[in-house]
């Protein structure tokens, strides 16, 4: 029997090795066992007695009489107080400390994975080793963690809570990384010293490299290589394997049934879907034909089985009975694969009785999909497959880097996705391989010769291209529908770029704790938390009301809408507030296009941008289509700061982009909320302009102007879509005498708009006047009134139309108090409202606050 070791472990020295002997090689107290005893060799009949715990701390001798009277009676010390005696594999010693971290791998042996992390990896080092070292231009450094920001590439490997190991080393010219993590279970640091680890026999790992290597001073070359698979401890090393092995609970049984789903692969389009023409099954290589399928579902055709939209057809091979009937041992099967002549937009997934989820239900996952979106069958094909269970995934790629050569610079990359899956069968352990291949690259070049600049970029993610892998849990049971549980994510949905995936995985995986909550991100807001707080900047003090909607705050915060920013998937959504629930790739997956402009800067600070963007859905065929322009205009005076800017674009964009917002309608709490595309850009013209001029003329006085306008022209039986939005604010703070200062405001929003699709038809007018004061008693005591009056006409619907009138009072003080500075707010808020045709609203806010600041 062949075994291996590979242990991976990190101790605390407290008592180490001097420098002499470490060069000398003299290591007094490498292990040596038990020596003969020359002082107990003497032929007595009398009891020997060892020398007692410490003899040479303490001088006690098991045969004296113990005297306190001039020497007092010492106290034990714990001898574990400076930890344990350490050494490593052959036999040096070590140091006498703490075993920190330790993972190893025995193989073939039950229970041999294995992962300890002390307590005092929590308590001392806070979930984080680092040892590094460095000579001249080489840096190497060793880090575990439980939360590790890492990154290979965007495509192959980014998480901002990676619980695992992760070496580097840096020269001058190159540049080296190695990953490593039980993925299934990385475990966490230990409550009690006692506590032994945890031994697994079926897990999931991961391994990762990159490597850089710079050429000259502008071109720099990378590879890398990442698998994530299931493995097994009782598995010799030459029957493990990189595309992973099958678990224990992927064994549990024999293959008997197997079920095929065929369905559409485009079903929002009713037609041209999967069609059927044949089936065949074969059992260990030969044709079976024999054994034949339940068929169920399905709409004849023309002699042919379709499923159009919705429909589906399910072919169900019972093999156990089936390979009874050719006196086969449904036991000694090796291999079943399947051809099935299928044409039009097809998507094929089988399931069997050994693929299951959490309650036994059979779970289905996709083996084939038809390129395109055919529906005349000119694309008849026979797909043929073998039956597996998923062991793993594995991505190999290149990356090239050029940084300013001339004015040009350029990022590529290239990846070649594997996935892996295994005929099971528990009377084997060798099991049949089967793969598939899906493969994505991308280019982004860039030349600036000023005032001249072009662009471009090309792109490519496989339909079938995937970052995700299953995983095992402690009894090596799989369930395929409960992705919280049972998948790994090598690149995470982090559109927020904050510490917290966007998504529900194993908690173990995602170790940040986020509030009270370990694991994923429950407020995603990219773009909408530009001082990095993780809270809105809608809705900074964080109650049932946006900013924009609550008095006196209403002044310096504006709605969403009257924001501008580039819409390039046509949506109708900013491109960078958007948050989905995908993998962070750096284009989106099964998409495939390119994207080209021209720039100039005849003038500082005025640009002007043409460009061509074609983008195809390589899954169902569809298309976007975009001619665009874009002007900038930035001008920043000492009186008044100046921006424009214009986006025409002639569009056709059948490509649905569905986002995942964080919403808060006033009187809610936030929540994300799924908003689907309402495709309105189908054949369209589309006009966006902002104006924003900050005028600060005259000191103190503040006047903001922002206009915007967005015209979506429509060339189909689609309504034109409009929005006008203008907002007019300026205020003037006026200090009367050292201690009273008052401060007028005024805010005047108009907004117009006519939807193309959804959405009501809006046109309103809010004319707002603040007025504040402030009157400080004491140097860090002081009284703040404040009165805000609001006119708003609904140009739709009169009975809307109101007055309202908001009263606010706020006693305030500041201490120093047990080195905290503390902030007492005590207020009264009162509000009315006066709706034009009868009805009025009256409410009112009292309270008490205490703040509690340490500094910032």
């Amino acid at each position: 029997m062949r075994g291996a070791t590979i242990v991976c472990s990190m101790l605390l020295l407290t008592a180490g090795v001097s420098k002499g002997e470490v060069e000398t090689s003299f290591y007094p107290l490498t292990p040596s066992g038990v020596h003969v005893s020359m002082s107990a060799l003497a032929p007595s009949l009398r009891k020997w007695y060892v020398p007692q715990e410490l003899y040479q701390e303490y001088g006690w001798k098991g045969w004296e009489y113990t005297n306190y009277a001039r020497e007092p009676y010492r106290r034990y010390v714990n001898i574990y107080l400076e930890g344990f005696k350490w050494y490593d594999m052959f036999g040096n010693y070590i140091t006498k400390g703490w075993e920190i971290y330790n993972w190893t791998e025995e193989q073939p042996y039950r229970l041999g994975s294995h992962i300890r992390k002390s307590p005092q990896f929590k308590n001392w080092f806070d979930n984080v080793l680092i040892s590094r070292t460095s000579k001249g231009q080489f840096y190497t450094a060793l880090t575990i963690g439980d939360v590790l920001r890492t990154t290979l590439t965007p495509l192959v490997f980014s998480k901002p809570s990676f619980n695992g190991i992760q070496w580097d080393f840096a020269s001058d010219k190159y540049s080296f990384t190695v990953l490593a993590s039980r993925t299934a279970y990385p475990e966490i640091a230990a409550e009690r010293e006692e506590f032994a680890g945890v031994d697994l026999t079926s897990s999931s790992r991961l391994l990762g490299v990159r490597g850089t290597i710079q050429i000259g001073g502008y071109v720099k070359v990378g590879a890398h290589y990442v698998t994530a698979h299931n493995s097994r401890s009782d598995y010799s090393l030459p029957e493990s394997s990189l595309k992973g092995v099958l678990v224990e609970g992927q064994l549990a049984g024999y293959v008997e049934k197997v079920v095929i789903r065929l369905s559409d692969d485009s079903p929002e389009d009713g037609e041209g879907g999967a069609a059927l023409y044949g089936y065949k099954i074969f059992i260990d290589g030969v044709e079976r034909p024999g054994i034949l399928p339940t068929v169920e579902g399905g709409i004849p055709k023309g002699g042919v089985l379709r499923a159009d939209g919705p429909e589906v057809i399910i072919l169900t091979y019972d093999v156990k009975r089936g390979c009874e009937d050719y006196g086969i041992r449904y036991q000694d099967v090796r291999r079943i694969e399947f051809e099935l002549v299928l044409a039009n937009d097809y998507k094929v997934e089988v399931s069997s009785n050994l693929q299951v989820g959490a309650a036994g239900q059979p779970v289905f996952l996709t083996v084939a999909r038809a390129p395109g979106n055919v529906k005349d069958g000119s694309n008849q094909t026979v797909v043929r497959f073998m039956y597996g269970l998923p062991t793993g995934i594995d991505i190999s790629g290149v990356t090239l880097e050029v940084e300013d050569l001339a004015g040009f610079s350029l990022r590529a990359e290239y990846d070649l996705n594997r996935r892996f899956r295994r005929f099971p069968n528990r009377g084997y352990k060798e099991h049949m391989l089967a793969q598939d291949v899906a493969k994505a690259f991308y280019t982004n070049a860039i030349y600036i010769s000023y005032p001249f600049s072009i662009y471009g970029e090309v792109f490519n993610i496989d339909p079938d291209y995937t970052t995700s892998t299953f995983v095992c849990d402690r009894e090596g049971n799989i369930y395929y529908d409960v992705q919280s549980r049972y998948v790994f994510e090598l690149v995470d949905d982090n559109d927020d770029q904050d510490r917290f995936p966007d998504w529900d995985r194993r908690d173990i995986n995602q170790r940040a704790v986020v509030g009270r909550f370990e694991g994923w991100d429950r407020e995603v807001l990219p773009g909408y938390d530009e001082d990095n707080d993780m809270i809105s900047d809608f809705n900074e003090n964080q109650n049932l009301f946006p900013d924009y909607e609550e008095p006196f705050l209403r002044y310096s915060v504006d709605p969403p809408e009257y924001l501008f920013g580039l819409d390039m998937n046509n949506n109708g959504w900013i491109d960078r507030l958007e948050n989905d629930h995908l993998p962070d790739y750096p284009y989106k997956k099964g998409h495939r296009g390119y994207n080209f402009y021209l720039g100039v800067e005849p003038w500082p600070g005025v640009k002007f941008m043409a460009g061509l963007f074609r983008e195809k859905d390589l899954g169902n065929a569809r298309r976007s289509i975009s001619t665009y322009g874009l002007f900038t205009l930035l001008k920043d005076y000492p009186s008044v700061k100046i921006q424009a800017m214009y986006n025409p674009k002639r569009v056709k964009d059948e490509i649905p982009d569905d986002i995942e917002q964080w919403v808060q309608e006033p009187g809610r709490t936030g929540k994300m909320e799924e908003i689907r595309d309402p495709l309105m850009c189908k054949d369209t013209f589309v006009h966006s302009s902002y104006l924003q001029v900050d005028y600060r003329g005259v000191p103190n006085l503040n006047v903001v102007l922002k206009l915007k306008y967005d015209y979506y022209k429509q060339y189909t039986d689609m309504p034109d879509q409009k929005f006008f939005g203008a907002i007019l604010k300026g205020d003037y703070p006026l200090r009367i005498s050292k201690d009273f200062s008052i401060w007028p405001k005024w805010k005047t929003m108009f907004k117009r708009f006519v939807p193309s699709v959804g959405g009501s038809e809006a046109k309103e007018l809010y004319n707002i006047g603040f007025l504040l004061a402030r009157y400080s008693i004491l140097k860090n005591t002081w009284f703040e009134g404040g009165m805000e009056y609001t006119i708003y006409k609904d140009f739709l619907d009169d009975a809307k139309d109101y007055r309202g009138l908001v009263l606010a009072l706020q006693f305030s003080n500041t201490a120093d108090y047990m080195g905290y500075s503390l902030t007492g707010n005590l207020g009264l808020r009162w509000e009315r409202k006066a709706y034009k045709y009868g009805g009025t609203d009256v409410g009112s806010t009292f309270f008490i606050r205490i703040y509690a600041g340490a500094g910032g």
